[in-house]
């Protein structure tokens, strides 16, 4: 009776911001095993905030007359009148301050509000698997978990995005493994899309997590979070392949 008249549990002692930051890496089970007391995730949405907005302001430069090469030959970009497409590609060489901030706020709420979405995703399929946690530790898990791909994995490509001038060209994951395929092809889209090794890296703290938080068993964990997650990513590759 007097546990139950205590209340919900204390947050752990010396649980850290930079702590956590560094269990990601070394202890994602200790990490995690902090959000499932105290979720807080809204301080890693803010990194990603911040850092996917950083990211695309310094690569939108090149990104974006890359992405209009790419699609030239779509069946979109065909029906463009050459004249106009010339016009749209040296805009995106020099974009404006303000289009180029845009750009960068658009990209940084557009991530964040990605990761919010898919930890509720995440925390209904892992409740129908059985989890015993809450959307909001959910939303902790995935905004945590996130920071390995978004934000560690931004942070190692974009010296190498300025170094080259060319975002396609710097990837790590299966396209990498086959350096002669072309940004268009339908393979390329595929690989780039399921076989980022940062995204791995941050499903499997995924898994971890909604196994220590959500009282779950390897398998269901891996199915709650791997089953969604081909699901989303189906979405915007269906759509690239059907219109290149």
């Amino acid at each position: 009776m007097n546990d139950l008249a205590a209340g919900p549990p204390a947050e752990p002692v010396n649980d850290t911001f930079a702590g956590r930051l560094g269990d990601l890496v070394a202890r994602p089970g200790r990490l995690m095993d902090h959000v499932g007391v105290a979720p807080r995730w809204w301080h890693a949405g803010l990194l990603i905030f911040v850092t996917m907005g950083a990211f695309a302001w310094l690569t939108s430069p090149i990104s974006g007359p890359e992405q209009l090469e790419v699609m030239r030959e779509s069946r979109l970009m065909r029906m463009v009148p050459e004249e106009q497409w010339q016009q749209q590609y040296e805009e995106a060489m020099d974009p404006a301050p303000g289009k180029r901030i845009g750009t960068a706020v658009g990209a940084a709420f557009t991530a964040w509000v990605m990761v919010l979405v898919f930890g509720v995703i995440l925390g209904f399929f892992a409740r129908m698997g059985g989890g015993k946690g809450t959307f909001r530790q959910a939303v902790g898990v995935t905004s945590w978990a996130a920071l390995l791909p978004f934000v560690l994995g931004s942070a190692v490509k974009v010296p190498l995005v300025l170094a080259t001038e060319s975002v396609q060209r710097v990837n790590f994951g299966l396209v990498a493994l086959a350096p002669g395929l072309e940004p268009a092809s339908k393979l390329y889209q595929v690989l780039v899309a399921y076989g980022d090794f940062f995204t791995w890296w941050g499903l499997v703290v995924l898994v971890i997590g909604f196994q220590r938080v959500f009282a779950m068993g390897r398998g269901a964990a891996a199915t709650a979070v791997l089953l969604p997650w081909a699901l989303c990513m189906a979405v915007p590759v269906g759509l690239a392949l059907l219109f290149m």
